[in-house]
């Protein structure tokens, strides 16, 4: 606490004054004569004790009310955080940062927190005076909207300007950016938050901050919190294996952010614009609940889709979109060493296709494999093949790379490869041996996961019954890549999934023959196939969501490479896209909208992705008071809570609180218990 006049405190002594007049007034004293002393020791221990009691408590009364006038008169100040402003030192360099990111729609009483973010700019700028330079930046993307002095209609239109980003932001990382390269020597250095200061999805990203031993004085402006809202946090396909009469499962998490309870909200399901299923609902404060949805998705090929909520106080996370592929036709390479071996398997896909022109199938006859041609294919099988070339190899790992899938059935023309870093250099399990058994014996055959997508739903009452016998397979060499689906009792694989570069491998140690297995008898192997094919054919990585903001990147099919790309965004915006043509794909930057994009060649559909909104831009998913001023200086750092005069209550941190009005309220009531203490009752008089 400073004064603005500290010399009127020689005033205090001025405290001493009811003391002297005290100790004078005892010494004038006078003799009565009294007729009796019948009385006096009883006045002595009752009255008198009484009158010393409140002459000293008169007395000290008069002394606080003098010395709070003292104090009035001082002009006591209650010094703020800007100790080094003063009327004389007015040169000031302000920083302001407008958190425009997602979390910011929000609204609270119709007005959206960008709006009332926007509006609190203007009362900052007024609190300013003299020589002061001054920058404003907004988050999404960062950048730099205002620099000059101030000039408060120009920086009234300028804040108009900032419209609301669907991305999310990292405020105190472009904060110490910013500042970290700001050269100045001006006494007052100001920097302003204005945000809700959404929580980072990495904590490490605050580790190399320098804010905390940073010079500057920071004002954080804290932003209201919904009261009322909603929120889907997540919707995926339960089912993998998706076709147009196969039932479809959504299953969708919705949590309640809001402060009360939400009762018969509604949660809807559309596919392709069409509302085909709805369910009602009351959530908690802060409970989150599950739904699961089925239906059919109609037609094949891309089908949008979006989950929706009813309008809340925070619109963003009210839908969730996603694009789902269904694949029209397979086309598959099938490659074996004879006709008589691919026979079962040909049949068996045959069963599949039904003359329905759903699997398109080229075949390849070849004892030794030197170069595979594969560009039109979207499956390749691989039946007891043997020796690889070089090119061929390549063209496998090419295959992969572009995210093709693969069915190899691996047999005794395998294991007699010379080449021994074949399986290696391709990533497929190493052969060690061939174990063959004579008569009735059998090898039997266990389910390892028995909700792997190859195996669940298919409505089998005991799917152990079903599995082959096994007369004949390879042994192999276990491998970090391999999940084993079917496993022989010996505990070697029958069945295996690896992900290799960037597509898939299903991989069995058995063929396709009556001499190794009785598989061709079992009702199992038809809607296996059949499932493995789907889920090799469906091309997930192109329509996969990403993040608002982030880069999203479409593989391209090699003879499409020089078509006319587009980019069409959910507000119908058309963007040209250029390929990258060494790497055969597309890399699309703009990403800043919610919602489904689509992906034209030629004026055609090629594929089509949504984007989400990020985590870290839930309107629950805040930093508190303490998280935020743990990372800035703790001693010139201010938090300032919403729903308060702005404008006075920087002047009040920056240049102190005037306190004057406290010390003469003080005096006030010290003088009226003086009054009420001091003044004489009648009956006071007669009972003396």
């Amino acid at each position: 606490m400073t004064f603005f006049s500290p010399t009127i405190l020689w005033g205090l002594l001025a405290a001493g004054i009811p003391i002297l007049i005290h100790l004078f007034s005892t010494r004038n004293t006078r003799v009565m004569e009294f007729s009796t002393l019948r009385f006096i020791q009883e006045l002595e221990h009752e009255t008198i004790r009484k009158l010393k009691l409140r002459q000293w408590l008169l007395i000290l009364l008069r002394i606080l009310a003098i010395i709070f006038l003292v104090m009035m008169f001082a002009r006591p100040v209650q010094q703020g955080i800007s100790s080094t402003i003063d009327a004389k030192d007015k040169e000031s360099i302000v920083i302001v940062f407008l958190d425009n990111s997602a979390s910011m729609a929000a609204e609270i009483g119709g007005i959206s927190l960008l709006e009332s973010a926007k509006a609190s700019i203007p009362e900052i700028i007024d609190v300013f005076e003299g020589n002061t330079k001054v920058e404003i930046y907004q988050s999404n993307p960062l950048k730099q909207i205002y620099k000059g002095d101030i000039q408060p209609n120009s920086i009234r239109e300028i804040i108009k300007t900032v419209v609301q980003s669907f991305t999310a932001d990292k405020l105190l990382t472009d904060v110490d950016s910013v500042l970290s390269n700001i050269n100045n020597t001006d006494p007052n250095q100001e920097c302003f938050l204005i945000s809700d200061f959404s929580k980072p999805e990495d904590k490490e990203e605050f580790n190399k901050l320098k804010l905390k031993n940073s010079s500057w004085r920071f004002y954080c402006l804290e932003q209201l919190k919904p009261i009322d809202n909603l929120s889907i946090r997540g919707a995926q396909a339960v089912s993998q294996i998706r076709l147009q009469n196969h039932l479809l499962k959504m299953n969708t998490r919705i949590a309640n952010d809001g402060e009360s309870e939400r009762k018969n909200q509604s949660i809807e399901l559309f596919l392709n614009d069409e509302r085909l299923g709805q369910v009602v609902s009351t959530f908690q404060s802060e409970k989150t609940k599950e739904f699961l949805f089925q239906t059919y998705p109609g037609n094949a090929g891309i089908v949008h889709g979006r989950i929706e909520l009813p309008k809340d106080d925070y619109s963003l996370d009210n839908q969730w979109f996603f694009e789902l592929p269904i694949p029209e036709q397979i086309a598959v390479t099938l490659v074996g060493n004879s006709e008589e071996e691919l026979f079962l398997l040909k049949t068996a896909l045959s069963s599949i296709d039904n003359q329905s022109g759903f699997l398109f199938i080229q075949t390849q006859i070849m004892s030794s494999i030197n170069q595979l041609y594969l560009d039109n294919s979207d499956v390749l099988i691989l039946h007891n093949t043997g020796e690889f070339s070089k090119r061929a190899i390549e063209d496998v790992q090419v295959f992969l790379r572009e995210g093709g899938g693969i069915i190899w059935f691996a047999g005794d023309r395998q294991t007699n490869l010379t080449n021994s870093t074949f399986e290696s250099t391709i990533g497929i399990p190493e052969t060690s041996m061939l174990h063959s058994l004579d008569g009735e014996s059998y090898y039997s055959v266990v389910s390892e996961n028995d909700f792997h997508p190859i195996l669940s739903d298919l409505n089998l009452r005991n799917i152990q019954r079903e599995l082959p016998q096994v007369f004949r397979y390879v042994e192999t060499k276990s491998n970090a890549f391999e999940n084993v689906i079917l496993r022989m009792e010996s505990s070697h694989p029958l069945l295996s999934e690896l992900n290799l570069y960037n597509g898939v491998v299903y991989y069995f140690t058995s063929l396709v023959d009556l001499n190794w297995n009785d598989f061709p008898m079992r009702g199992l192997l038809v809607p296996m196939l059949h499932r493995i094919l789907l889920l090799l054919a469906t091309d997930e990585y192109n329509t996969k969501s990403v993040i608002a903001g982030e880069t999203k990147v479409i593989k391209l099919d090699r003879e499409m490479m020089n078509s006319k790309w587009s980019l069409e965004t959910p507000s119908g915006q058309s963007i040209l896209l250029i390929p990258d043509f060494n790497r055969e794909m597309l890399l699309i930057t703009q990403t800043n909208e919610l919602g489904s994009y689509k992906v034209h060649a030629d004026g055609i559909q090629y594929t089509a992705f949504s984007t989400q909104l990020s985590p870290r831009e839930y309107s629950s998913n805040r930093m508190n008071r303490s998280d935020v001023l743990n990372l800035l200086p703790n001693e010139t750092t201010r938090w300032i809570e919403p729903d308060i005069d702005l404008t006075q209550e920087l002047n009040t941190i920056r240049y102190g609180r005037s306190l004057w009005r406290y010390f003469l309220i003080l005096a006030i009531i010290t003088l009226l218990i003086e009054s009420a203490v001091g003044r004489t009752k009648p009956e006071q008089h007669k009972n003396m």
